[in-house]
This record gives structure tokens, sequence and C-alpha cells, in this order.
């Protein structure tokens, strides 16, 4: 019998809304697939002990920062916010790339109903290691489409480390040697203009499953110099 699940850490609140640091392997929502399963909506609701609404979802293998509405009547704004605002991931990817350089993935994907929609994601490479065949890349979806950054990536010949989905199996299995044993994915930031005017800023740490094998990578102070987060404490992961 399954005990009480861990409260998840709550990393920015306002009125009307949360932001929580997702752990990975915790659904956003339970779906059809897990009718059952832990989920970060059913936590949330229960730790504020009110309904809660999720203005956007991670990934269950990603981690990072993820947005309620506390009410149900700053859902519509707040996801709106959202879209005109702004998310920033950490992807450790495989491959290299030059320090420095952007680029921009953009064309359709399909979304969760099969319907081709417009998709774009920003990227920033923070630094590669040559003799690993890896880079840590800073992603920021100007769309928020099903798999979108890891779909992009993938095209772009960078695959996400640990994705079982659209990653390589043999290079995912030499990195869990290395310690990364899942999707090596997280939202570091939110940033967002509320309706009144204020600005919401979340950002959320690594947890410790991520930042320890990344912390030993040669390209880790520079992508600290350029995401601060990054050099706060990591999160211990449940």
């Amino acid at each position: 019998m399954r005990g009480p699940a861990a409260a998840l850490i709550v990393v920015a609140r306002g009125t009307g809304w949360v932001v929580v640091a997702k752990p990975p392997g915790l659904l956003t929502h339970r779906n059809r697939y897990a009718p059952r399963a832990p989920a970060a909506l059913q936590q949330v609701r229960d730790q504020e002990g009110r309904e809660v609404y999720p203005i956007h979802r991670l990934d269950a293998a990603a981690s990072g920062c993820l947005l309620f509405a506390t009410d149900r009547a700053m859902a519509g704004p707040l996801s709106a916010a959202l879209t005109a605002g702004e998310k920033i991931y950490l992807a450790l990817v495989r491959g290299v790339c030059p320090a420095d350089a952007t680029f921009v993935a953009a064309g359709a994907l399909k979304d969760d109903t099969g319907r081709m929609k417009a998709a774009k994601t920003a990227l920033r490479c923070l630094g590669s290691d040559p003799d690993r065949r890896c880079a840590l890349v800073e992603a920021r979806p100007e769309t928020g489409r099903y798999h979108q950054i890891r779909r992009h990536l993938r095209r772009l010949s960078h695959p996400i480390i640990g994705d079982r989905h659209h990653g390589d199996s043999h290079v995912n299995r030499s990195w869990r040697a290395r310690g990364v044993r899942r999707l090596a994915l997280h939202c570091l930031s939110i940033r967002l203009t509320l309706p009144d005017g204020q600005t919401l800023a979340a950002d959320c740490p690594l947890f410790d499953d991520l930042a320890g094998p990344l912390s030993g990578l040669a390209m880790w102070p520079a992508a600290q110099a350029a995401l601060p987060v990054l050099n706060e404490e990591a999160l211990p992961t449940p």
C-alpha cells in the first residue's frame, strides 16, 4: 500500500497562483493510461486545500517549474500571460555545438490530437564536451506543443540524453552508467506579466539526480554563469 506523497516544494506564490518544483517521474495530471497514478495536480490540490488548475504541462520524465492557478478565474488570464511570457529550460543533449551559438527550431508538429500546428523553440548552446559528445543547451519554447523541445532537438540531431521516445537507446545506456538515469530536461524559470501588470517570476534549481552528473561536465561553469539559478543548491529528488 503506497504511503502519502511527499509535499511538492513551492518555489513561488501569489494571489491566485502557485509554482511548484515538479520532480522527475511525476505526472502533471492523470490520464487514461494512468488513471490512478500519483500526479502533481492532485498533490498541489491537497497541499493547497482547494481546487487548482494546471496552466501548462511538463512531461512526466522532466522536472522543474510547474504553474497552477489556485482560482478558476485566474486560469484563463494566466494561460494567456504564459503564452506571451517565457519558460527557460536546460537540456543535456547528444552532440556538440559552438558555445553561445543561437539557433531557432521551427516547423509544424502534431499536437496530442494529431493535428499539425506551428511550433517554435529558441535555443542557445551553453557549451560542449567533445570527448563525451554532449552539450548543454538553453531552450525557450515560444509555443507549447506536445514534446516540443524534445522533438525539435531530435530534428536538429541533438536528442536529449535520457529521452526514451526521441533519443538513442545506446547513448542513453552509456549515460545511465554516468549517472543520468532519466530525461535530462528541466524547466528552470518562468517569467510572465500578470493581468494587473505585476511580474510573475519563478526559478527552480535542478534536482540532485541531474545536478550531480551535470556538475562534473567541463561546460558546467559556463552554464552557471549564463543561468544563475544553476548556482543554487540542488533540490532533493524524491
